[in-house]
């Protein structure tokens, strides 16, 4: 993809720019009315989450999803459209407590914390399907469509394990576009950086006939090589089909597919460098000279998912959402050293079936949550001389209960919840030792919480749950208080948690190590946003509370702080809404399989304009000062950069 593919788009667009009206599009709708909580912009369902009283196809009421949790944190699409995200990780750093372990360049299976919890702690579902790799409990975010995210929530810590047949005490929900438009829609997006780094996706959506809208979104990321590492491509592609039964019934067929291959270079090997100079700086960035561990490693990545959506209001205040889905599931891991081969394969087969009932009657809501799964697993690894194959099949059931009571018209909510989950199967939980063993039998956990909202400008959250992960060891312990303030001009978010844990984690999913967890962990994050004139100023700050860095998970800061100052205006007679200004990284020290890491910073200069309501423009300098840095030992992080991109809806 080169510049000149930029031009001919822009001037597509031009040509052929569409009406504000052909933009009005009716989207999903939230569970209650206390989806909408007390908060700025980005803490509130998107606007695609507001169900419009004149989308009407046929006469007929369209039934949009809901969001699994009334009390959840939303990060929605008005805000990440006026940022110059990469890929769907990107996108939970509106949230408190958010941490990226980047290992530099795009394609990378980073880790993602999210309340300090990390790999094999966080359960990721997409529109409701538990999206995790089932054998190490993991998800490469990558592998999720981000133009096809309307918004995304976080689960309350204590809540989370309620979600899902797997038992984690963080979850959260990516609740993908679904929307309706009066006349056909389409959506490209391009954007292009250093490296031959570029990404093209290509939106579709209409109504095919009377009764049935149809959807279609294709998305190619790739990436040249950069320190002797193989290049990376991805393919996406999603397709539904939603048929309007009735004013009480929708019926929802999709299908997604994804193609990845990513090269893992293993980082830069310093012990090669000290061979030749005491000062590894001097090699340690340099793209074209710097020694990688593995010359020729890559993991290559399939995924098939079908999935048969049944969204219903049987009777006033109900709410029934039931999935049926089956997901393939392929990872393939090569690596070439002298004569030497190593490789490892994860097949799995997993059928499924969610379903969640909402009853809504006064002041009392009650919901159900049901899932089952039945999936087939194989897991092999293959050298010159040995070769170890671990077949698992098992069965997985959960059911969850949450009852709410809104008293004094919803300012003062409290609830409980319980949840059962019964396992049965062989060897489903890879072991420190190498062998393989599972804990069959029934796990249960329970909770409660307490919202008091006194107006839409603010809200206090405190909650408290226990449950068995069904892992190595017993209980899961987790508090959770938190307090938001929002007005015209100031929007505050601040939550404060606590951890008890034990349980076995894998250290990366490019080193395949397990290691014990004992986490006894405490969090403080702070989100202050304040405008004055056309300034606005946005912090997101993270402090996790542990007695030194080896109490931490790795790569987890003490402190994580990102701070923006921008100017933001409507110019142009309203044909622009500007974005601009200097954002400032920090990720303090953390802990790592080398020993403690010192603290580093970035900043960035970036500028994203909506034109005509019809185009986004993004344009990021980043790493203003050329810092040399890492955030993981030893993956160097880009250089000094300019990345630009354009997103816009035509041809309708």
């Amino acid at each position: 993809m080169k510049p000149l593919a930029v031009l001919f788009l822009l001037f597509t667009a031009a040509a052929f720019s569409q009406s504000i009206d052909s933009l009005k599009i009716k989207p999903v709708n939230p569970a209650h009315d206390t989806v909408n909580t007390a908060r700025n912009d980005t803490l509130s369902v998107s606007d695609s989450l507001k169900a419009k009283a004149s989308a009407r196809v046929d006469t007929l009421a369209p039934i949009y999803q809901q969001p699994f949790d009334s009390q959840g944190s939303f990060i929605n699409r008005k805000d990440y459209d006026f940022t110059d995200y990469l890929y769907s990780g990107d996108l939970l750093r509106e949230f408190n407590f958010n941490f990226i372990a980047d290992y530099g360049s795009i394609g990378q299976p980073n880790e993602t914390f999210l309340y300090g919890t990390g790999f094999n702690g966080i359960s990721y579902f997409e529109n409701g399907i538990l999206r995790n790799n089932r054998f190490q409990n993991i998800l490469d975010l990558n592998n999720l469509q981000s133009e096809l995210i309307d918004s995304i929530e976080v689960i309350p810590l204590p809540r989370g394990f309620l979600y899902g047949t797997i038992n984690n005490p963080v979850s959260v929900n990516f609740l993908a576009r679904d929307f309706i438009t009066p006349k056909p829609y389409s959506r490209i997006k391009y954007y292009q950086g250093p490296s031959g780094e570029a990404m093209l996706d290509v939106m579709f959506n209409e109504m095919a006939f009377n009764k049935f809208n149809f959807t279609l979104d294709v998305t190619n990321r790739k990436l040249d090589s950069t320190f002797t590492k193989p290049a990376y491509s991805i393919w996406q592609v999603t397709t539904g089909l939603k048929y309007f039964l009735s004013d009480n019934i929708n019926l929802i067929g999709t299908y997604s597919f994804t193609k990845s291959l990513v090269g893992l270079n293993g980082g830069i090997n310093v012990d090669s460098i000290k061979n030749e100079t005491s000062d590894i700086n001097s090699l340690l960035y340099d793209q074209q000279l710097a020694p990688v561990n593995f010359n020729a490693q890559n993991q290559g990545y399939k995924n098939h998912l079908f999935n048969l959506r049944m969204l219903a209001k049987f009777w006033n205040g109900s709410f029934t959402d039931l999935n049926l889905y089956y997901n393939f599931d392929y990872t393939e891991l090569n690596r070439f050293v002298d004569s030497s081969f190593y490789k490892t394969v994860d097949k799995e087969k997993i059928f499924g079936a969610s379903l969640r009932q909402d009853f809504r009657k006064g002041i009392f809501n009650f919901s159900l949550i049901g899932n089952y799964e039945s999936g087939n697993l194989k897991y092999y690894s293959l050298t010159n001389s040995s070769f170890n194959y671990y077949p698992v099949n098992y069965h997985n059931a959960s059911l969850s209960a949450v009852a709410s009571t809104y008293f004094f018209d919803s300012t003062l909510i409290p609830s409980v919840y319980y949840k059962i989950t019964s396992l049965s199967g062989n060897d489903f939980l890879p072991q420190i030792n190498g062998t393989f063993g599972v804990i069959n039998g029934t796990f249960s956990g329970m909770g409660a919480d307490l919202t008091y909202k006194t107006s839409d400008l603010l809200k206090f959250y405190l909650g408290y749950s226990s449950f068995k992960t069904g892992k190595q060891f017993a209980y899961s312990q987790n508090w959770e208080a938190g307090l938001s303030a929002n007005s015209n001009n100031f929007f505050a978010d601040i939550k404060l948690f606590r951890q008890t844990d034990t349980h076995w984690i894998w250290s990366s999913t490019m080193s395949p190590a397990m290691v014990i967890y004992n986490p006894d962990l405490m969090g403080f994050g702070a989100r202050l946003n304040f405008s004055f004139w056309k300034i606005l100023v946005e912090t997101n700050t993270s402090i996790y509370a542990a007695s030194n860095l080896s109490n931490l998970p790795l790569y987890l800061p003490k402190l994580n702080f990102t701070g923006g100052i921008y100017y933001k205006n409507i110019l142009f007679k309203e044909n622009l809404n500007l974005k601009t200004g200097f954002v400032f990284y920090y990720t303090g020290q953390r802990n790592s399989l080398v020993g403690e890491l010192n603290p580093v910073y970035k900043i960035d200069f970036t500028a994203v304009g909506l034109i005509q309501k019809v185009a986004y423009v993004y344009f990021t300098w980043e790493n203003l000062t050329d810092n040399q840095y890492y955030i993981i030992p030893y993956y160097p992080m880009l250089p000094r950069n300019i990345r630009f991109g354009i997103a816009w809806e035509l041809f309708n």
